[in-house]
Order: C-alpha cells, then structure tokens, then sequence
C-alpha cells in the first residue's frame, strides 16, 4: 500500500519535534491507520541543519514552494507561523489538492 507522504514547513523547535515524532513512531502510526505514513519532505531556510534527516531518507529542501508543488506531498504541515508567506503556502497546497 502505498504510504501517505507528509511534508514539513518549518524545522523549528516544534518542527524538528514534529519531523523527530514521525520518524520514532512510524510503526506505531502505520499500526493504528493501518496504512504507512512516511515523513516524505520538510522545507527550512537552513538546510545544512537537516542532516540527521536526509540520512533517514527525507528530502530537504531551501524552497517551501518545491514542497507544496511536489506531486508526491499528500500532506503538507505548517510549522513557520505568521500570516504572510505561510499563508501563500498554505494557499497554494490546497489549490494543488494537498491536505493541510
């Protein structure tokens, strides 16, 4: 079965939390939906800060708009806050038929 890909805006304090919750209970979470559910992609203006995940297997990205375009993002999570580009992004994941 195909897994439910989540993309990340925003690998602050509680998007690394959120990407570190994810990737320690995948099991757990596939167990209870009965479908897997993979941290697929995360977007952070620091990049160079995302080792430990692009060695898990996620993509990492500079560009938060590669992540709400990207075809294979089925859930995009806001973790930037505010009400300016956030917002756009936010905007633009629905218009392209994303959950968010």
């Amino acid at each position: 079965m195909k897994p439910i890909n989540i993309g990340i805006l925003g690998l602050g304090s509680v998007g690394s939390g959120t990407a570190e919750g994810l990737l320690r209970n995948a099991s757990e979470i596939h167990r209870r939906l009965g479908r897997p559910v993979k941290l697929f992609m995360v977007a952070t203006r620091r990049p160079e800060r995302a080792a430990a995940l692009r060695d898990a297997g996620v993509l990492v990205s500079a560009d938060a708009t590669e992540l709400v375009n990207h075809p294979d993002v089925d859930i995009v999570v806001e973790l930037i806050g505010g009400t300016d580009v956030a917002k756009d992004w936010v905007l633009q994941a629905i218009a392209n038929g994303k959950h968010v």
